[in-house]
């Protein structure tokens, strides 16, 4: 009898983590049922949010963005050129340790670009009037953010993951070639640990908090009062999956800046999407590793 006759064992890990994501698909689909009534209403704006409206002016938010993509690519081409000395990029045009370190420097640089004109180059009487925007905000217990970063998680995974399956099958009946996104062929080839460690830190902690702060934070909260609806959700929404550059998630990635705009102006507090968003990219890296699609 040939030895592929038998069944062969199964992965104790693999099967953790196949029962942990049907666990909460489980879970997300029952709270969208749940809430399926106030959904409709918040989609449209009709319900009453905690997030005020943004006190930034234009030209103060364009150069905020500003900062934050000029030292982005300034610092990528810095830590790039001192990278290729010791990492050089691969001659066969593979991804490296090279670009997991311009990766790095990427998402500092747009940290710091952003920290910069916010401390820096703002004016403390426009930083607090931002801050302090009437009427008066109330802080957001920390259980509370929490609770919603996860909610808005389990809601963003329900409405990601199939999304993303029926995206991929329409590409793929046009013929469409859509490769995966550098950050996936790198967690897929690299064995380096410091590798794999520096590219979770960036996905799961650094990403986060740079995307949503501009995306969310910045750019969703200052539309929403000034266009129509439509508009304020799904600009932001298009330009953030428009930079990841890879059209085999540009409608995923579309949906789910959606899901966290609309947590971050249903709870009022910017914790609620980076929580979301972060544990977001830490289930993809789980699947990732363990070779189930994302």
């Amino acid at each position: 009898m040939p030895a592929d006759a038998f069944p062969q064992p199964v992965d104790p890990l693999l099967a953790a983590l196949v029962l942990l994501e049907c666990a909460l698909l489980l879970g997300g689909s029952v709270f969208l049922l749940l809430r399926v009534r106030s959904l409709a209403p918040r989609l449209l704006g009709a319900t009453p949010a905690p997030l005020p409206a943004s006190g930034m002016r234009g030209g103060e938010l364009l150069t905020g963005f500003a900062f934050a993509f000029v030292g982005a690519l300034v610092l990528q081409q810095l830590v790039a050129v001192a990278a290729n000395t010791r990492f050089p990029a691969p001659e066969d045009g593979s991804l490296g340790f090279f670009h997991v370190l311009a990766g790095a420097g990427f998402q500092l640089g747009l940290l710091g670009g952003l920290l910069f004109f916010w401390f820096v180059f703002l004016p403390p009487a426009r930083r607090n009037a931002e801050r302090i925007a009437p009427p008066p905000r109330p802080a957001v217990p920390a259980r509370r953010v929490l609770r919603g970063g996860f909610l808005t998680f389990l809601g963003a995974l329900c409405v990601v993951a199939p999304l993303s399956l029926l995206w991929q099958r329409l590409l793929d009946h046009l013929g469409i070639d859509a490769p995966p996104q550098d950050l996936i062929t790198l967690f897929h080839r690299s064995g380096d640990a410091v590798s794999l460690s520096v590219m979770v830190l960036l996905a799961v902690v650094i990403a986060p908090v740079t995307e949503e702060l501009i995306f969310r934070v910045g750019l969703f909260r200052w539309l929403r009062t000034r266009v129509p609806r439509g508009v304020a959700l799904l600009l932001p929404a298009v330009v953030f999956a428009a930079i990841h550059a890879h059209f085999s998630i540009l409608v995923p990635l579309t949906a789910l800046a959606v899901v966290l705009a609309l947590g971050y102006e249903h709870y009022g507090h910017p914790g609620v999407p980076i929580l979301a968003h972060a544990l977001f990219n830490l289930n993809t890296i789980a699947l990732v590793f363990a070779g189930l699609p994302t």
